[in-house]
Protein backbone atom coordinates (compact mmCIF):
# COMPACT_ATOMS: atom_id res chain seq x y z
CA UNK A 1 0.00 0.00 0.00
CA UNK A 2 1.70 3.62 -0.81
CA UNK A 3 0.80 7.21 0.40
CA UNK A 4 -2.66 8.57 -0.22
CA UNK A 5 -2.08 12.17 -0.19
CA UNK A 6 -4.63 14.81 -0.48
CA UNK A 7 -7.61 12.92 0.96
CA UNK A 8 -9.66 14.00 4.04
CA UNK A 9 -8.46 12.10 6.89
CA UNK A 10 -11.43 10.40 7.16
CA UNK A 11 -11.34 9.29 3.71
CA UNK A 12 -8.26 7.50 3.94
CA UNK A 13 -9.41 5.50 6.84
CA UNK A 14 -12.58 4.35 5.13
CA UNK A 15 -10.37 3.40 2.44
CA UNK A 16 -8.03 1.51 3.92
CA UNK A 17 -11.02 -0.22 5.92
CA UNK A 18 -12.05 -0.91 2.56
CA UNK A 19 -9.38 -2.00 0.71
CA UNK A 20 -7.95 -4.46 3.33
CA UNK A 21 -10.98 -5.60 4.31
CA UNK A 22 -10.24 -4.55 7.57
CA UNK A 23 -13.93 -4.90 9.14
CA UNK A 24 -17.20 -6.14 8.48
CA UNK A 25 -21.04 -4.55 8.87
CA UNK A 26 -22.06 -6.03 12.91
CA UNK A 27 -18.67 -6.32 14.02
CA UNK A 28 -17.87 -6.44 17.48
CA UNK A 29 -14.59 -4.04 17.94
CA UNK A 30 -12.49 -3.85 20.97
CA UNK A 31 -10.50 -0.32 20.69
CA UNK A 32 -6.83 0.25 22.57
CA UNK A 33 -7.65 3.36 24.40
CA UNK A 34 -4.56 5.25 26.36
CA UNK A 35 -5.59 8.74 25.94
CA UNK A 36 -3.01 9.65 23.64
CA UNK A 37 -3.59 11.43 20.52
CA UNK A 38 -3.44 7.96 18.30
CA UNK A 39 -6.28 5.73 20.25
CA UNK A 40 -8.41 9.22 20.47
CA UNK A 41 -8.42 10.00 17.44
CA UNK A 42 -8.78 5.99 16.59
CA UNK A 43 -12.21 5.51 18.40
CA UNK A 44 -13.64 8.80 17.48
CA UNK A 45 -13.31 7.77 13.95
CA UNK A 46 -14.62 4.81 14.70
CA UNK A 47 -17.77 6.23 16.23
CA UNK A 48 -18.37 8.07 13.33
CA UNK A 49 -18.76 4.71 11.20
CA UNK A 50 -20.43 3.09 13.80
CA UNK A 51 -24.19 3.47 12.67
CA UNK A 52 -23.35 3.37 9.04
CA UNK A 53 -21.30 -0.04 9.50
CA UNK A 54 -23.68 -1.39 12.42
CA UNK A 55 -20.25 -1.93 14.50
CA UNK A 56 -20.65 -2.27 18.41
CA UNK A 57 -17.47 -0.80 19.93
CA UNK A 58 -15.82 -1.46 23.26
CA UNK A 59 -12.39 0.18 24.65
CA UNK A 60 -10.20 -1.01 27.31
CA UNK A 61 -7.61 1.02 29.00
CA UNK A 62 -4.34 -0.60 30.51
CA UNK A 63 -3.02 1.06 33.81
CA UNK A 64 0.85 0.00 33.40
CA UNK A 65 1.25 1.25 37.29
CA UNK A 66 4.37 2.81 35.99
CA UNK A 67 3.43 6.71 36.16
CA UNK A 68 0.65 5.95 39.18
CA UNK A 69 -0.20 9.80 39.28
CA UNK A 70 -1.05 10.86 35.59
CA UNK A 71 -2.63 7.29 35.51
CA UNK A 72 -5.61 8.25 37.44
CA UNK A 73 -5.86 11.00 34.93
CA UNK A 74 -5.60 8.78 31.93
CA UNK A 75 -8.15 6.81 33.31
CA UNK A 76 -10.61 10.01 34.18
CA UNK A 77 -9.97 11.23 31.08
CA UNK A 78 -11.04 8.09 29.20
CA UNK A 79 -14.15 7.55 31.38
CA UNK A 80 -15.01 10.70 30.53
CA UNK A 81 -14.09 10.12 26.93
CA UNK A 82 -16.13 7.26 26.22
CA UNK A 83 -19.40 7.87 27.92
CA UNK A 84 -19.06 11.50 25.54
CA UNK A 85 -19.10 8.62 22.40
CA UNK A 86 -21.47 6.06 24.16
CA UNK A 87 -18.89 3.50 23.89
CA UNK A 88 -18.40 0.70 27.31
CA UNK A 89 -14.75 1.07 28.53
CA UNK A 90 -12.75 -1.73 30.61
CA UNK A 91 -10.70 -0.34 32.67
CA UNK A 92 -7.58 -3.13 33.51
CA UNK A 93 -4.60 -2.61 36.37
CA UNK A 94 -1.52 -4.63 35.94
CA UNK A 95 1.65 -3.79 37.73
CA UNK A 96 4.27 -4.27 34.60
CA UNK A 97 7.11 -2.79 36.49
CA UNK A 98 6.83 -6.29 38.80
CA UNK A 99 5.80 -8.24 36.22
CA UNK A 100 9.17 -7.13 34.11
CA UNK A 101 11.42 -7.98 37.22
CA UNK A 102 9.56 -11.73 37.80
CA UNK A 103 9.99 -11.87 33.77
CA UNK A 104 13.08 -10.84 33.81
CA UNK A 105 11.89 -8.64 30.74
CA UNK A 106 12.35 -4.54 30.10
CA UNK A 107 9.43 -2.43 31.04
CA UNK A 108 8.72 -2.32 27.52
CA UNK A 109 8.26 -5.83 26.46
CA UNK A 110 7.13 -6.71 29.61
CA UNK A 111 3.98 -3.87 28.75
CA UNK A 112 3.90 -5.27 25.44
CA UNK A 113 3.47 -8.50 26.05
CA UNK A 114 0.71 -7.85 28.51
CA UNK A 115 -1.44 -5.63 26.62
CA UNK A 116 -1.71 -8.41 23.81
CA UNK A 117 -2.49 -11.00 26.44
CA UNK A 118 -5.11 -8.94 27.60
CA UNK A 119 -6.83 -7.73 24.21
CA UNK A 120 -7.25 -11.43 23.47
CA UNK A 121 -8.53 -12.32 26.33
CA UNK A 122 -11.12 -9.95 26.49
CA UNK A 123 -11.65 -10.91 22.79
CA UNK A 124 -12.65 -14.72 23.80
CA UNK A 125 -14.88 -13.36 26.81
CA UNK A 126 -16.91 -11.02 25.04
CA UNK A 127 -17.36 -12.74 22.23
CA UNK A 128 -15.41 -10.03 19.73
CA UNK A 129 -14.23 -9.92 16.36
CA UNK A 130 -11.65 -7.54 16.03
CA UNK A 131 -9.09 -5.35 18.16
CA UNK A 132 -8.31 -1.92 16.59
CA UNK A 133 -4.86 -0.50 17.33
CA UNK A 134 -3.74 3.04 16.92
CA UNK A 135 -0.63 2.54 14.94
CA UNK A 136 -0.18 5.05 12.12
CA UNK A 137 2.56 5.62 9.42
CA UNK A 138 5.25 6.99 11.72
CA UNK A 139 5.06 3.73 13.82
CA UNK A 140 5.91 1.96 10.70
CA UNK A 141 9.02 3.65 10.01
CA UNK A 142 9.67 3.95 13.49
CA UNK A 143 9.40 -0.14 13.64
CA UNK A 144 11.72 -0.56 10.44
CA UNK A 145 14.13 1.14 11.29
CA UNK A 146 14.63 -0.47 14.73
CA UNK A 147 14.16 -3.63 13.27
CA UNK A 148 17.61 -2.43 10.68
CA UNK A 149 19.45 -1.73 13.81
CA UNK A 150 18.56 -4.38 15.86
CA UNK A 151 19.76 -6.38 12.70
CA UNK A 152 16.14 -8.48 12.59
CA UNK A 153 17.36 -9.41 8.72
CA UNK A 154 15.04 -9.05 5.78
CA UNK A 155 11.86 -10.87 7.23
CA UNK A 156 12.09 -7.67 9.61
CA UNK A 157 12.05 -5.12 6.58
CA UNK A 158 8.03 -5.95 6.65
CA UNK A 159 7.47 -3.80 9.56
CA UNK A 160 4.04 -3.93 11.35
CA UNK A 161 1.29 -5.59 9.02
CA UNK A 162 -1.91 -3.72 8.51
CA UNK A 163 -3.62 -6.96 10.15
CA UNK A 164 -2.65 -10.21 12.37
CA UNK A 165 -5.30 -12.56 13.14
CA UNK A 166 -8.38 -9.85 15.02
CA UNK A 167 -5.84 -7.27 15.23
CA UNK A 168 -6.16 -4.30 12.90
CA UNK A 169 -4.98 -1.31 12.41
CA UNK A 170 -7.23 1.22 11.09
CA UNK A 171 -4.87 4.46 10.88
CA UNK A 172 -2.25 2.78 9.02
CA UNK A 173 -1.75 4.95 6.36
CA UNK A 174 -1.83 8.02 8.05
CA UNK A 175 0.57 10.57 9.36
CA UNK A 176 1.56 11.66 13.25
CA UNK A 177 0.48 14.94 11.70
CA UNK A 178 -2.87 13.91 9.75
CA UNK A 179 -3.95 12.74 13.17
CA UNK A 180 -3.23 15.72 15.18
CA UNK A 181 -4.68 17.93 12.64
CA UNK A 182 -7.93 15.57 12.85
CA UNK A 183 -8.17 16.13 16.30
CA UNK A 184 -7.80 20.00 15.98
CA UNK A 185 -10.46 20.22 13.61
CA UNK A 186 -12.66 18.18 16.01
CA UNK A 187 -11.72 19.80 18.63
CA UNK A 188 -10.80 16.82 20.62
CA UNK A 189 -8.32 16.71 23.08
CA UNK A 190 -6.35 13.98 24.55
CA UNK A 191 -3.44 13.14 27.59
CA UNK A 192 0.50 13.23 26.34
CA UNK A 193 2.42 10.38 27.87
CA UNK A 194 5.92 12.18 29.45
CA UNK A 195 7.49 8.77 29.30
CA UNK A 196 7.35 9.46 25.26
CA UNK A 197 10.01 12.07 26.18
CA UNK A 198 11.98 9.65 27.94
CA UNK A 199 14.96 8.97 25.56
CA UNK A 200 15.84 6.03 27.74
CA UNK A 201 13.76 3.91 25.93
CA UNK A 202 14.71 2.88 22.12
CA UNK A 203 11.58 3.86 20.59
CA UNK A 204 11.88 6.94 21.84
CA UNK A 205 15.66 7.60 21.02
CA UNK A 206 14.20 6.72 17.30
CA UNK A 207 11.64 9.14 17.15
CA UNK A 208 12.75 12.11 19.48
CA UNK A 209 16.54 11.77 18.08
CA UNK A 210 18.01 9.60 15.60
CA UNK A 211 14.88 10.21 13.04
CA UNK A 212 15.16 14.26 13.10
CA UNK A 213 19.00 13.73 12.86
CA UNK A 214 18.50 11.67 9.10
CA UNK A 215 16.05 14.26 8.48
CA UNK A 216 18.01 17.08 8.59
CA UNK A 217 21.62 15.91 7.42
CA UNK A 218 20.75 12.43 5.50
CA UNK A 219 17.36 12.52 3.52
CA UNK A 220 14.56 14.46 4.16
CA UNK A 221 12.17 11.86 2.89
CA UNK A 222 13.59 9.13 4.87
CA UNK A 223 9.70 8.10 6.28
CA UNK A 224 9.26 7.46 2.26
CA UNK A 225 11.86 5.93 1.74
CA UNK A 226 11.63 3.55 4.42
CA UNK A 227 8.15 2.59 3.74
CA UNK A 228 8.40 2.16 0.39
CA UNK A 229 11.35 -0.48 1.25
CA UNK A 230 9.20 -1.89 3.86
CA UNK A 231 6.70 -2.41 1.17
CA UNK A 232 8.75 -4.01 -1.65
CA UNK A 233 9.62 -6.10 0.96
CA UNK A 234 6.42 -7.23 2.20
CA UNK A 235 6.01 -8.29 -1.73
CA UNK A 236 8.79 -10.31 -1.46
CA UNK A 237 8.65 -11.67 1.61
CA UNK A 238 4.62 -12.92 0.59
CA UNK A 239 6.62 -15.08 -2.58
CA UNK A 240 9.16 -16.17 0.13
CA UNK A 241 6.95 -16.93 3.09
CA UNK A 242 4.89 -19.62 0.83
CA UNK A 243 8.08 -21.16 -0.28
CA UNK A 244 9.33 -21.73 3.35
CA UNK A 245 5.91 -22.55 4.63
CA UNK A 246 6.27 -25.98 1.96
CA UNK A 247 9.89 -26.68 3.00
CA UNK A 248 8.45 -26.38 6.77
CA UNK A 249 5.77 -28.84 6.12
CA UNK A 250 8.22 -31.49 5.33
CA UNK A 251 10.87 -31.35 8.06
CA UNK A 252 9.17 -29.44 10.93
CA UNK A 253 6.86 -30.90 13.29
CA UNK A 254 5.12 -30.38 17.02
CA UNK A 255 5.00 -32.71 19.53
CA UNK A 256 2.08 -33.09 22.07
CA UNK A 257 3.59 -30.47 24.18
CA UNK A 258 4.08 -28.08 21.70
CA UNK A 259 7.75 -28.57 21.29
CA UNK A 260 9.40 -27.50 17.08
CA UNK A 261 11.10 -30.44 16.10
CA UNK A 262 13.43 -30.36 12.70
CA UNK A 263 14.51 -32.77 10.81
CA UNK A 264 18.17 -32.36 10.91
CA UNK A 265 18.86 -34.63 7.79
CA UNK A 266 16.85 -32.27 5.49
CA UNK A 267 17.83 -29.06 7.55
CA UNK A 268 21.13 -29.09 7.13
CA UNK A 269 20.56 -30.24 3.07
CA UNK A 270 19.47 -26.55 2.56
CA UNK A 271 21.42 -23.12 1.53
CA UNK A 272 22.04 -21.03 4.52
CA UNK A 273 19.14 -18.24 3.50
CA UNK A 274 16.49 -21.10 3.25
CA UNK A 275 17.84 -22.79 6.90
CA UNK A 276 17.63 -19.00 8.31
CA UNK A 277 14.07 -18.36 7.15
CA UNK A 278 13.13 -21.74 8.58
CA UNK A 279 14.42 -21.36 12.07
CA UNK A 280 12.97 -17.62 12.09
CA UNK A 281 9.54 -19.05 11.47
CA UNK A 282 10.11 -21.86 14.12
CA UNK A 283 10.98 -18.96 17.19
CA UNK A 284 8.34 -16.54 15.91
CA UNK A 285 5.95 -19.27 16.33
CA UNK A 286 7.12 -21.00 19.53
CA UNK A 287 7.55 -17.81 21.57
CA UNK A 288 5.06 -16.07 23.13
CA UNK A 289 4.99 -12.91 21.39
CA UNK A 290 6.16 -13.52 17.97
CA UNK A 291 8.62 -11.03 17.76
CA UNK A 292 11.52 -11.68 15.35
CA UNK A 293 14.52 -12.74 16.71
CA UNK A 294 17.91 -11.00 15.82
CA UNK A 295 20.66 -12.41 13.15
CA UNK A 296 22.67 -13.93 15.73
CA UNK A 297 20.47 -15.50 17.52
CA UNK A 298 19.14 -17.32 14.38
CA UNK A 299 23.23 -17.81 13.34
CA UNK A 300 23.67 -18.96 16.81
CA UNK A 301 21.03 -21.76 16.85
CA UNK A 302 21.91 -22.33 12.58
CA UNK A 303 25.65 -22.87 14.04
CA UNK A 304 24.32 -25.55 16.81
CA UNK A 305 21.99 -27.28 13.66
CA UNK A 306 24.62 -27.71 11.16
CA UNK A 307 27.33 -29.59 13.56
CA UNK A 308 25.34 -31.27 15.45
CA UNK A 309 26.00 -29.82 19.19
CA UNK A 310 24.23 -30.46 21.90
CA UNK A 311 21.74 -27.52 23.00
CA UNK A 312 21.87 -23.58 23.41
CA UNK A 313 20.32 -21.32 25.34
CA UNK A 314 17.93 -18.74 23.93
CA UNK A 315 16.00 -15.63 24.07
CA UNK A 316 12.79 -15.70 25.96
CA UNK A 317 13.54 -18.31 27.92
CA UNK A 318 13.72 -20.83 24.97
CA UNK A 319 16.11 -24.05 24.69
CA UNK A 320 17.10 -25.76 21.68
CA UNK A 321 18.37 -29.12 21.75
CA UNK A 322 20.24 -31.67 19.79
CA UNK A 323 18.88 -35.34 19.63
CA UNK A 324 19.29 -38.35 17.20
CA UNK A 325 18.34 -36.94 13.84
CA UNK A 326 16.32 -33.82 14.66
CA UNK A 327 16.54 -30.86 16.79
CA UNK A 328 14.13 -29.42 19.21
CA UNK A 329 12.79 -25.88 20.12
CA UNK A 330 11.03 -25.30 23.15
CA UNK A 331 10.19 -23.33 25.98
CA UNK A 332 12.77 -23.75 28.98
CA UNK A 333 9.76 -23.78 31.74
CA UNK A 334 8.57 -26.78 32.70
CA UNK A 335 4.64 -26.93 32.92
CA UNK A 336 2.57 -29.21 35.33
CA UNK A 337 -0.65 -30.57 34.77
CA UNK A 338 -3.61 -32.71 36.81
CA UNK A 339 -6.54 -34.41 35.76
CA UNK A 340 -8.83 -36.47 36.91
CA UNK A 341 -9.85 -39.76 35.12
CA UNK A 342 -13.34 -41.55 35.70
CA UNK A 343 -13.10 -45.18 35.69
CA UNK A 344 -15.66 -45.33 32.44
CA UNK A 345 -15.51 -41.75 30.92
CA UNK A 346 -13.29 -39.07 28.76
CA UNK A 347 -10.69 -36.81 29.41
CA UNK A 348 -8.65 -34.20 27.59
CA UNK A 349 -5.26 -32.38 28.60
CA UNK A 350 -4.52 -29.20 26.65
CA UNK A 351 -0.84 -29.25 27.52
CA UNK A 352 0.35 -32.09 26.48
CA UNK A 353 -2.50 -32.57 23.89
CA UNK A 354 -3.50 -35.80 24.68
CA UNK A 355 -7.43 -37.49 25.19
CA UNK A 356 -7.58 -40.44 27.42
CA UNK A 357 -11.01 -42.67 27.28
CA UNK A 358 -11.29 -45.28 29.69
CA UNK A 359 -14.12 -48.06 30.27
CA UNK A 360 -14.83 -50.96 32.38
CA UNK A 361 -15.51 -54.76 31.43
CA UNK A 362 -16.43 -58.22 32.37
CA UNK A 363 -13.09 -60.45 31.83
CA UNK A 364 -15.26 -62.85 30.40
CA UNK A 365 -16.31 -60.93 27.46
CA UNK A 366 -12.83 -59.90 26.26
CA UNK A 367 -9.45 -61.36 25.66
CA UNK A 368 -7.07 -58.24 26.93
CA UNK A 369 -3.78 -58.28 25.53
CA UNK A 370 -0.68 -56.78 26.66
CA UNK A 371 1.89 -55.16 24.61
CA UNK A 372 4.62 -53.12 25.61
CA UNK A 373 4.74 -49.56 24.26
CA UNK A 374 0.88 -49.36 23.74
CA UNK A 375 -1.03 -46.67 23.87
CA UNK A 376 -4.02 -49.12 24.88
CA UNK A 377 -3.80 -51.35 28.06
CA UNK A 378 -5.66 -53.77 30.02
CA UNK A 379 -5.55 -53.93 33.34
CA UNK A 380 -7.61 -55.61 36.80
CA UNK A 381 -10.03 -53.03 37.87
CA UNK A 382 -10.33 -55.26 41.29
CA UNK A 383 -7.11 -54.45 41.78
CA UNK A 384 -7.19 -49.87 41.18
CA UNK A 385 -8.00 -48.23 43.76
CA UNK A 386 -9.68 -44.74 42.69
CA UNK A 387 -9.84 -41.90 42.01
CA UNK A 388 -7.66 -42.07 39.21
CA UNK A 389 -5.35 -39.16 38.43
CA UNK A 390 -3.91 -38.42 34.85
CA UNK A 391 -0.34 -36.63 36.30
CA UNK A 392 3.23 -35.30 34.76
CA UNK A 393 6.14 -37.49 35.92
CA UNK A 394 7.46 -35.67 39.42
CA UNK A 395 10.53 -35.85 40.85
CA UNK A 396 10.98 -38.84 42.81
CA UNK A 397 8.27 -40.71 41.18
CA UNK A 398 8.67 -44.72 41.63
CA UNK A 399 6.56 -47.80 40.24
CA UNK A 400 6.83 -51.27 39.77
CA UNK A 401 7.05 -52.15 36.21
CA UNK A 402 5.35 -55.61 34.77
CA UNK A 403 7.53 -58.35 35.81
CA UNK A 404 9.40 -56.72 38.18
CA UNK A 405 9.47 -57.59 42.20
CA UNK A 406 10.84 -54.33 43.09
CA UNK A 407 10.42 -50.49 42.31
CA UNK A 408 12.17 -48.55 39.67
CA UNK A 409 12.49 -44.86 39.46
CA UNK A 410 10.45 -43.70 36.78
CA UNK A 411 13.32 -41.28 35.34
CA UNK A 412 15.62 -44.58 35.62
CA UNK A 413 13.40 -46.27 33.71
CA UNK A 414 13.26 -43.84 30.57
CA UNK A 415 17.19 -43.87 30.97
CA UNK A 416 17.27 -47.46 30.39
CA UNK A 417 14.94 -46.78 27.27
CA UNK A 418 16.91 -43.85 25.71
CA UNK A 419 14.33 -41.35 26.01
CA UNK A 420 15.49 -37.89 26.29
CA UNK A 421 14.63 -35.43 29.48
CA UNK A 422 13.71 -32.78 26.63
CA UNK A 423 10.65 -35.06 26.25
CA UNK A 424 9.94 -36.29 30.10
CA UNK A 425 7.36 -33.41 30.76
CA UNK A 426 5.07 -34.38 28.53
CA UNK A 427 4.99 -38.31 29.50
CA UNK A 428 2.21 -38.41 31.39
CA UNK A 429 1.61 -40.99 34.49
CA UNK A 430 -1.82 -42.71 35.31
CA UNK A 431 -2.09 -43.44 39.14
CA UNK A 432 -4.41 -44.59 41.50
CA UNK A 433 -4.03 -43.84 45.72
CA UNK A 434 -1.52 -45.85 46.17
CA UNK A 435 0.28 -44.62 42.86
CA UNK A 436 1.35 -45.40 39.03
CA UNK A 437 -0.52 -47.81 37.37
CA UNK A 438 0.33 -46.95 33.91
CA UNK A 439 3.88 -44.87 32.66
CA UNK A 440 1.97 -43.94 29.78
CA UNK A 441 2.78 -45.26 26.34
CA UNK A 442 5.08 -47.25 28.20
CA UNK A 443 4.21 -49.89 30.80
CA UNK A 444 2.00 -50.61 33.56
CA UNK A 445 2.43 -51.31 36.88
CA UNK A 446 2.87 -55.22 38.10
CA UNK A 447 -0.02 -55.14 40.88
CA UNK A 448 -2.70 -54.25 38.21
CA UNK A 449 -1.89 -56.84 35.58
CA UNK A 450 -4.81 -59.02 34.24
CA UNK A 451 -4.43 -62.84 36.18
CA UNK A 452 -6.92 -65.96 36.02
CA UNK A 453 -8.82 -64.62 39.11
CA UNK A 454 -9.49 -61.04 37.60
CA UNK A 455 -13.23 -60.41 37.14
CA UNK A 456 -13.54 -56.96 35.47
CA UNK A 457 -11.10 -55.48 33.74
CA UNK A 458 -10.68 -51.70 33.12
CA UNK A 459 -9.06 -50.40 29.39
CA UNK A 460 -7.45 -46.77 29.21
CA UNK A 461 -6.79 -45.66 25.85
CA UNK A 462 -4.46 -42.55 24.87
CA UNK A 463 -4.72 -40.52 21.89
CA UNK A 464 -3.84 -37.42 20.20
CA UNK A 465 -4.09 -35.17 17.17
CA UNK A 466 -3.19 -36.16 13.85
CA UNK A 467 -0.73 -33.27 13.19
CA UNK A 468 1.21 -34.16 16.28
CA UNK A 469 3.56 -36.73 16.46
CA UNK A 470 4.83 -38.99 19.73
CA UNK A 471 7.99 -38.23 19.31
CA UNK A 472 8.38 -39.56 23.19
CA UNK A 473 6.13 -42.53 22.91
Amino acid sequence: MCYLDNMDTLDKVLQTIDSDGLLANGDRVLVALSGGPDSVALLHILTKIRDNSDLTLYAVYINHNIRPREAQEEEQFCRDLCDGLGVDLKIIFEDIPARARQAGKGLEEAARDFRYATFERLTEEKKLDRIALGHHLDDRVETVLFRIIRGSGLTGLKGMPITRGRIIRPLFELTKSEIEQYLSREGLSFRVDESNRDDGFKRNFIRNQLLPLIRENLNESVDRALISLSETAGEDEAFLDELVAKKARRLVSRSPGGKIQLDLEQFNSYDKWLRRRLLRRCLAEISGSGELLAKEVVDRLDDLCCRQGKAVSLPEGLQAAILPGRAVIYPGTRQSYRQELKPSGRCRLEWPELRFSSCVKSRLNISPEHRRRSRRIWIDYGKVMPPLVIRNIEAGDRFAPLGMAGTKKVGDYLTDRKVDPVYRDEIPVVCDSKGIIWLVGYEIADRVKVDQATGKVLKIEVSQPKQYRLQAF
